[in-house]
């Protein structure tokens, strides 16, 4: 019974570290969730600035679940792609349509 318990243990830590050990890689889900919101920032500031990330955080919470979606895409571009070339898959943001004004990263 105990021999049983260690190799369930074992098989259960391996398998999750299959998954979080490449917990960096395109982030996808959350990228892309990142540039909707962008997009919808610029074009109504009050609407989804204040309202959907301040006062009632959805976006927030389908971000956290993107987030979690984003530990299995990132464990399939890794294992089979990246880890056996070392060559990390990147995201390729969208452009925001129609801002008004924008800012550049430093």
């Amino acid at each position: 019974m105990k021999r049983k318990l260690v190799v369930s243990l074992t098989a259960l830590v391996m398998i999750v570290g299959l998954f979080t050990a490449c917990a960096s890689g395109p982030r996808q889900l959350s990228r892309g969730w990142d540039d909707y919101v962008n997009q919808k920032y610029t074009e109504n500031a009050w609407l989804h600035g204040a309202l959907f990330q301040d006062i009632l955080p959805v976006y927030g919470i389908v971000g956290f679940f993107a987030g979690i979606g984003d530990a299995f895409v990132n464990a399939y571009y890794f294992w089979s792609d990246d880890a056996w070339d070392n060559r990390g898959t990147g995201f390729q943001h969208e452009a925001v349509r129609g801002a008004a004004k924008s800012v550049k990263s430093p």
